[in-house]
């Protein structure tokens, strides 16, 4: 599993790089289902409808480069897989799925705070030292409202098990997913295999 940063241009080239170093039987990315097919339109980047906070997110991340939609990292996966024949597969919840995790997670509290924290958004200072340090303090602050948190963490486990399951079918299986859910996925896949053994 292989770690990006979400909007980076410069991302395709780690992908590119990790891709031929590994030579993958599968690909995953960390996006639903619904998200690979749009990315299969190729879509331009105007049809994509953002947030308040993602305009946020997309601003403090131009700091470190060339941010673009969607992902560079996963379209460079998808055209990767189409130039070489290798599956990709989306790692992430479909949009049912976490609709349904988002219901049991987030609560009407966590909304209200939600609310209040987005408008907050502009007056925060975020560590913009490097990529990985601003990605951490981003998430910790924006996911700081407990429902929030949990969806994340169900997030994980769902895009674990996604290649957890593609190692039951493949013997070289290569995950991109975002940095901010990395750490969380492989510590849910080192506790899947102690549990296996």
């Amino acid at each position: 599993m292989e770690a990006v940063f979400k909007g980076l241009v410069s991302e395709e080239q780690k992908v590119q790089r990790v891709f031929d170093s590994v030579r993958p039987e599968v690909l995953g990315i960390s996006v639903s289902k619904e998200g690979l097919t749009a990315m299969r339109m190729d879509l331009p980047e105007s049809a994509y409808d953002l947030s308040e906070q993602e305009h946020a997110y997309k601003a403090l991340m131009e700091t470190f480069g060339e941010v673009r939609l969607p992902t560079p990292a996963y379209t460079k996966a998808l055209a990767i897989s189409q130039q070489t024949n290798t599956p990709i597969i989306p790692l992430d919840m479909n949009d049912d799925l976490y609709t349904q995790a988002y219901c049991e997670a987030v609560g009407g509290l966590d909304l209200v705070r939600e609310g209040m924290g987005t408008k907050k958004l502009k007056r925060k200072r975020f560590d913009i030292s490097s990529p990985e340090a601003f990605v951490r303090d981003w998430d910790r602050k924006v996911n700081r409202i407990s429902g929030f948190r949990r969806l994340e963490l169900a997030r994980e486990s769902h895009i674990a098990r996604a290649l957890g399951n593609l190692a039951k079918k493949y013997k070289v299986v290569l995950g991109f997913v975002e940095f901010e859910r990395a750490e969380g996925v492989a510590e849910t896949l080192m506790k899947m295999a102690s549990e296996r053994s």
